[in-house]
């Protein structure tokens, strides 16, 4: 029995993420959806934002999706993964290096929580980023051990009390 728009509304932004979830997974069994990610990156950089103190960027902002106070620009690269699945992911491509640094973001398939967080300086990425001319960009697997870069920090924490503190 489908919740009324009211009954909607009363949910708190957890319940109403994890019922999302539940309901991609029925429409990809049932071949409506192939994918996963709709909200992912737009709630990645409200995560990102929120627990940075920073600012979303505008819509038409070219590379990257928030400003922090001290003007450091910050690019949001997520993914919804399966944390059992072997399945071989990779991150939105990078076509602009035009931001200071990157915070990748992997969401729990099932519940959209916080699985990691990583921030790392865009000067690290390049050594690990791989051309692909079929998107005309640089792209990272979800696979890659971005904590061993140069200048690499978990958010994880940061951003699942973000999570947490989301109405």
């Amino acid at each position: 029995m489908p919740l009324s728009d009211a009954g909607l509304r009363a949910l708190d932004s957890r319940t109403l993420l994890r019922q999302y979830a539940e309901t991609l997974t029925i429409l990809l069994e049932r071949g409506v959806v192939c994918s996963r990610n709709a909200p992912a990156g737009d709630l990645a950089e409200t995560l990102v934002t929120h627990a940075y103190g920073g600012q979303l960027a505008p819509p038409s902002q070219k590379s990257w999706d928030v400003q922090l106070p001290d003007a450091t620009t910050l690019q949001v690269k997520c993914r919804v993964i399966d944390p059992q699945g072997r399945r071989s992911q990779v991150y939105s491509p990078f076509r602009s290096w035009d931001f200071d640094r990157c915070v990748f973001v992997l969401l729990d398939i099932n519940s959209y929580d916080v699985l990691n967080g990583v921030e790392v300086p865009a000067t690290s990425l390049r050594s690990v980023a791989r051309r692909s001319e079929w998107v005309a960009g640089e792209r990272i697997s979800v696979s890659t051990d971005l904590s061993s870069l140069a200048g690499a920090r978990d958010v994880t924490e940061l951003l699942s009390v973000a999570m947490a503190a989301l109405e």
